[in-house]
């Protein structure tokens, strides 16, 4: 019986740990994207107020 207990436990431990590895690769990218989109929203910015200044 404890042999049963300890091998799902293991299997849950092992799934989660797999999970947790893409979590952190999903965390990772989607950083990786707020900060391109920072990038962006600042040159938009800087493109709207040089715009502004023309007309």
């Amino acid at each position: 019986m404890s042999l049963a207990i300890l091998l799902v436990n293991l299997m849950v431990t092992r799934e989660f740990n797999r999970f947790a590895r893409e979590f952190s690769c999903f965390t990772r990218e989607f950083d990786r994207f707020t900060r391109e989109f920072g990038c962006f929203t600042r040159e938009f910015s800087n493109f709207t107020r040089e715009f502004n200044g023309y007309s």
